[in-house]
C-alpha cells in the first residue's frame, strides 16, 4: 500500500506541477494565447474585488494580482515537480491556499467557472493527504531496527 501511495503522490505532484506551470505561464505572458489572456484580463478585476486580501485591508491591482498569482503558480509548480519531499509538501500547501482563494472568488461571483478550481483543490488536498500519510522519507522504520 505504501508503494502505491508514494507512486500516486509522485504522479499527482508531477501532473499538478506541470498544470500549474502552464496556467501560471498563461497569467504571466500576455501574448502566449490571446483568447485565454482576454478572459483572464476580464476576470481578474472581479477576482481582485473579492480577494481574501481585502479582508486585511489590501486592495490588489488586478494586473499585479494576476502576475503575482502566475509567478507563484510557476514557482510552486516547479517545486512540486523537482523539489525535495519537504519542499514539495510546502508547495502543495501553498498551492492549496491559492486554490482556496480561487474557489472563494468563483463561489462569491457565481460565474459558473468553479469546476477547475474545485478539482485542483480536491486533487491537491488528496495529494497532501497521501503525502502526509505515507511520507517518502522515514526517520526510522521498525524493519530498519530489526535489520540492524
Amino acid at each position: 500500500m505504501r508503494r502505491f501511495a508514494q507512486t500516486s503522490v509522485s504522479i499527482l505532484g508531477f501532473t499538478f506541477g506541470l498544470f500549474f506551470c502552464m496556467v501560471g505561464t498563461l497569467k504571466v505572458y500576455p501574448g502566449l494565447v490571446p483568447d485565454i489572456q482576454k478572459q483572464l484580463v476580464e476576470a481578474f478585476p472581479r477576482h481582485a474585488e473579492v480577494s481574501p486580501l481585502n479582508m486585511i485591508g489590501i486592495k490588489p491591482d488586478p494586473a499585479t494580482y494576476m502576475f503575482a498569482i502566475g509567478v507563484a503558480e510557476i514557482a510552486l509548480g516547479l517545486l512540486l515537480i523537482v523539489g525535495p519531499p519537504a519542499v514539495k509538501l510546502l508547495s502543495n500547501i501553498l498551492l492549496l491556499l491559492i486554490m482556496v482563494g480561487a474557489v472563494h472568488a468563483h463561489v462569491v461571483q457565481a460565474d459558473g467557472k468553479l469546476a477547475p478550481a474545485a478539482v485542483c483543490f480536491v486533487g491537491l488536498g488528496f495529494r497532501l493527504l497521501l503525502a502526509t500519510s505515507f511520507p517518502t522519507y522515514a526517520i526510522v522504520d521498525d524493519e530498519d531496527k530489526k535489520g540492524k
